[in-house]
């Protein structure tokens, strides 16, 4: 029996049998630290059990020839084998061959009472395969190694998140464009700040990344940066939504370059993340100098083709005035000569007369046509009384040879007489569009609108053919030569077309550019 006596344990033992005397013999034992020894150790038992099951790493021991003992339960979970079964397992059978050496030279280094650690990959039960961190730990009793812990942590996900880190910090150091992200506070000076910026911004603007973290974007501004532009950003910035600018920025060395920028938001994760701007970054000068290079070039094309027009109409109206004064003046005295003649020979036989007769009236026809070829080069009416003029009388002429029935409505006013380099351009785009509806839309009626203002000439040509799908077809080289004169002369032009449903062309020209 146990008994307490003051804050000490006893055990009290009697004798099964007594003394010869009749006396018994009786022990008592103080089993105090015994008695605590005892609780300590079980409690020492359930801290290692706890340490050992309720660990969220794998944790199994082995015997000295690496054979699984014990395990808990993540070690069942991260191998996908029940415990039965890996008790049968040596643990270099669930490692990857090709780490079965790492694992032995560090189970050897255990077995001599180091701690070791090595990275391997296990195969699962289910074919996946796991990347671990295993490390080995030796069990001393008395100083002898009489075993060795194996503690396994899943590092598959860590390690694929830094593959991926690594192989974005190459490519984020290998590209040329400059990738910055910021804080979203403050938008006011002196801005958010940098906190990561890649290494091709020392390539861009001769800044080092640790020069600029902690900095703001705003380094890069200087005198020609487009404010507009920033405004633009920064409405954009306080709505969180993304935005794509061109404006000129600042190297290190002061050095302008053109910059295509274009800045996203990165939302916050969950509601303890923080949320970023970040921009990418693009020195597009030599493509703006090629561009710049491109416009001039087309533009030194257009006063060439403006240049070879202008001598173009000036051949035409040589051409036709020499036919109107000097052929169509020699036409004109043969016919005279002609009709004297027969009138002042008496002696002509009537079939004689009949063949100078129908002489006199071919050459009349001559006359004409001489005119009409003279008109059509260049209508002396263009200059002389504009192109509303002009224009009228093409018009009547094109219904009347072609058929159609042509409506010409003027809404300028009466001191519009449009004349010079636009009259000129105006007249050519109406003859080559009216050549486009006899050529092409089978049209039945034609309507041509035309106004003036004090800053405008505007133009519209309008059939109900059977028109073309604008984005199907191919446009020739009418539409194209269109087109040319009006860009030339700084205009718009609208083309409106379908199938079926005719087609409009709208010409605008200003009229400050032309005498």
């Amino acid at each position: 029996m146990e008994a307490r006596i003051g804050d000490r344990l006893y055990r009290l033992t009697l004798a099964r049998f007594h003394c010869p005397d009749g006396s018994s013999l009786v022990q008592l034992a103080d089993i105090t630290d015994y008695r605590h020894l005892s609780e300590r150790i079980a409690i020492n038992e359930q801290r290692f059990r706890s340490l050992f099951s309720q660990n969220p790493f794998a944790v199994c021991s082995m015997d000295l020839q690496g054979r699984l003992v014990e395990m808990n339960h993540c070690t069942e979970e991260l191998t996908g084998y029940p415990e039965r079964q890996l008790c049968d397992y040596h643990w270099e059978t669930l490692v990857d061959p090709r780490d079965r050496q790492a694992a032995r030279e560090c189970f050897e280094a255990a077995l001599s009472g180091i701690p070791c650690s090595y990275r391997c990959r296990v195969k699962r039960s289910g074919g996946q395969t796991a990347l671990l961190q295993v490390t080995y730990i030796p069990i001393l009793v008395e100083g002898e190694v009489t075993g060795v812990f194996g503690v396994a942590r899943d590092k598959t996900e860590r390690y694929r998140l830094e593959e991926s880190r690594r192989l974005l910090q190459a490519c984020m150091s290998q590209i040329h464009d400059v990738i910055i992200i910021t804080e979203v506070d403050p938008l006011d000076p002196p801005g958010p700040r940098i906190v990561y910026v890649n290494e091709g911004v020392e390539r861009m603007t001769g800044y080092r990344p640790e020069e600029l973290l902690g900095n703001t974007p705003r380094i890069f501004q200087g005198p020609d940066t487009d404010r507009a532009a920033l405004r633009r950003i920064r409405r954009a910035l306080e709505m969180h939504e993304p935005i794509k600018e061109v404006l000129v920025n600042y190297c290190k060395n002061g050095v302008p370059f053109w910059n295509e920028i274009e800045i996203v938001p990165i939302p916050r994760s969950g509601t303890e993340g923080r949320a970023y701007f970040a921009a990418v970054q693009r020195d597009i000068t030599e493509t703006k100098r090629r561009e710049a290079e491109l416009r001039h070039s087309q533009e030194e094309l257009r006063q060439l083709s403006r240049a070879q027009e202008g001598l173009l109409e000036q051949e035409r109206r040589r051409i036709a005035r020499d036919l109107h004064d000097e052929l169509g003046q020699t036409l004109t005295a043969l016919k005279l000569n002609l009709a004297v003649a027969v009138d002042g020979i008496d002696e002509l036989s009537a079939e004689h007369r009949r063949r100078l007769e129908s002489t006199i009236d071919s050459v009349d026809d001559a006359v004409e046509k001489v005119r009409e070829i003279s008109a059509n080069l260049r209508p002396p009416m263009l200059d002389d009384l504009g192109f509303e003029a002009a224009a009228e009388w093409l018009l009547s002429k094109w219904g009347e040879r072609n058929g159609l029935d042509v409506e010409w409505r003027s809404e300028s006013t009466e001191s519009g007489r449009l004349g010079g380099e636009q009259a000129t351009a105006l007249y050519r785009i109406l003859q080559e569009g009216m050549t486009n509806v006899s050529r092409h839309s089978r049209a039945s009626r034609v309507t041509v609108s035309y106004r003036e203002t004090e800053e405008r000439a505007v133009l519209e040509i309008r059939d109900n053919g059977v028109g073309f799908d604008p984005v199907a077809r191919h446009h020739g080289s009418g539409l194209l030569g269109i087109r040319e004169r009006v860009t030339m002369l700084g205009g718009e032009l609208t083309v409106e077309s379908a199938l079926g449903k005719g087609v409009r062309i709208q010409v605008e020209l200003p009229l400050a550019t032309g005498e």
